[in-house]
Formats: C-alpha cells, structure tokens, sequence
C-alpha cells in the first residue's frame, strides 16, 4: 500500500519529536560531567561523519543546486544549527526545566512570526486552532497544571539563550523549506551540518581549550558516561532527530512541522516518568489529549491551496 507524503513526513516528525525529548533528558544528566563546548562540538562531529558517508551519491548528484546557494546554505548552517545547539544546550545547562520547556514552545510562534514578516501568506482558521490546541497542551504540561506558576518565571541568561534558540530554529525552519524545493533532505542537513561545526562549534570548542577547559570532562572519572552520551545523543537526537525534522519540515512546511515541537516535552515527561520514576498525573493526560488534538487539526488537509508561512 503507498503511503502519502503527508503520512510520511508526520512519522518523521513525530519521531523527531521524540528523539529530541529524549536529548533533554539526557543532556540534563550529562550538563555537571561535560562542558558546554565539548557537548555541542562531539555530538556533532560524529553525526556529520556518518551523514557525509551516508549521503555521498545524493551530495554528487544535489552540488549543482548547492553550489549557487552555498553562501546561504553556510550562514543558514551557521545559524540554525551551530548557533542554535549553543543557544539551546545553554539554556538547559543555565535555566529551570518549566523556563526553557516554555520558552522552546514559543518556536511555532516565531514560525509564524517570521514567516509574515518575510512576506508568507495567510494562516486557515484550522490552522490556528490547531496552534491554539497544542500551545495549550504544551503549557498544561510544563506547567504541571499551575497556569499561575508562569507568573514566577525569572528571566535570567539561560532564558535569554533560549528564547534565541526558538527564533534561530524558526527562521532555519522556514529556509529549509525553501531549499528543500531544489535541494534533497539527507544532502541539505550534511551541508548545514557541517557549516555549524566549522563556522561556530569548532572555533569555540578550540577556544574553550585555549583557554584551560577540558577536551571532554570536567573530571576523568566521568569519561566513560561522556562517551555514551555523546554517543546517543550523536546517533538519535543529533543525526536522525535532525534528519527526520528536515525531511519531515520539506513534506509538510515549516509551520506545521514546528507543531510538532509541542510533543517534546510529552516524550520527556514519559522519559522521566519511565527512567526517572516521576508519577503519571492528570495534567500529563490532558495535555496529551489537547497537543494530539491540535496535531489532528493541523494535518487535516485544506480544500484550497495552502499558503506557508
């Protein structure tokens, strides 16, 4: 049986969505064993290895649509994957699990932002709703069912690299669909992939050691724990997470595959629950119920033409 592009790309998204809620959980175990530069740098590394390997025949036959657009494709590299592991990766290393949980929720909301600001077209009413639904269940969740907490946020740095993490990672979004129309999934992500580690990961992580930090730990003993973190988070959330939300993002447009982003926080609840031993509570359900609500609104297919923004 075929299935549609639209099913396709929600798979991917979907699975997106959970490698990714499984990368905060392990990045939080790992933030007092190894340093900022040394986690961004290594879980990136051996991802763009193995992708480059992978995606060598589709790279020959994709560099005639890359090479026109190389200067784009590094500063989009730069920016929504080098600059934005920094940015997100502080802000869990400096901020309350509730902060950055809400703050990384806000990424639809730059999505759209953004997409009118660069001149894109109008969102459906269904749409709205359905970005509506899943900022609801979303906030449940983070919130454990204290709407009131959110008045007690404190806005410190790691909120603030956060919050920048949601506006680099919208607008990468919205310009990988864009090259996604003349350029393969699997080639665009190695390319960018690699304009992160050179232009910002690789010159802070030298810069970091120059300066007298660690090439991996703060302490030899946790070597061991570094590696298969690194590991993981390399493999899962890094090269496939990645991977699948740009294949995902082609199929489906920037602004319903960053809705999909509200099921993170689901995947770390479940995580944490599971490994952690937390308990399963009311607002968790609900706000199940609203984000997958949201998510069935949004990949009902428009009987027009859809405009993405």
């Amino acid at each position: 049986m075929k299935v549609s592009p639209n099913t396709l790309g929600t798979i991917a998204l979907i699975t997106t969505a959970a490698l990714w809620g499984s990368n905060h959980v392990v990045a939080r175990a790992a933030r007092e064993a190894i340093p900022l530069p040394s986690l961004v740098f290594w879980r990136w590394l051996p991802a763009a290895v193995l992708l480059t390997l992978v995606a060598l025949p589709t790279l020959h036959e994709a560099w005639p649509a890359i090479r026109p657009r190389l200067g784009g494709l590094i500063v989009g590299g730069a920016v929504g994957v080098g600059l934005f592991s920094y940015l997100l990766l502080g802000g869990a290393y400096q901020s309350l699990a509730i902060e950055v949980g809400f703050i990384n929720a806000t990424t639809p909301v730059w999505v759209l932002l953004l997409g009118l600001w660069m001149g894109g077209g109008k969102l459906t009413a269904g749409m709205k709703w359905g970005l509506a639904l899943a900022f609801a269940g979303t906030l449940l969740i983070i919130t454990k069912g204290h709407i009131g907490a959110l008045t007690g946020l404190q806005f410190n740095l790691g909120n603030l690299w956060s919050l920048l993490a949601a506006m680099a990672f919208a607008w990468f979004s919205i310009q990988v669909r864009d090259w996604t129309r003349t350029i393969a999934p699997l080639a665009l992500t190695v390319v960018t992939a690699w304009a992160g580690l050179i232009v910002v990961m690789l010159p802070v992580y030298v810069v970091s050691i120059v300066l007298g930090g660690p090439w991996l730990v703060w302490n030899a003993t946790d070597t061991g724990f570094a590696l298969m973190t690194i590991a993981f988070i390399a493999l899962g959330p890094t090269m496939l997470g990645n991977l699948f939300y740009s294949y995902g993002v082609a199929l489906r447009g920037p602004t319903r595959a960053a809705a999909f982003l509200y099921l993170s926080p689901l995947f770390s609840a479940a995580l944490s629950i599971g490994w952690l031993g937390e308990q399963l509570a009311w607002y968790h359900v609900a706000g199940f119920a609203a984000i997958l609500s949201g998510l069935i609104v949004l990949s009902y297919p428009n009987p027009r033409k859809e405009t993405y923004c």
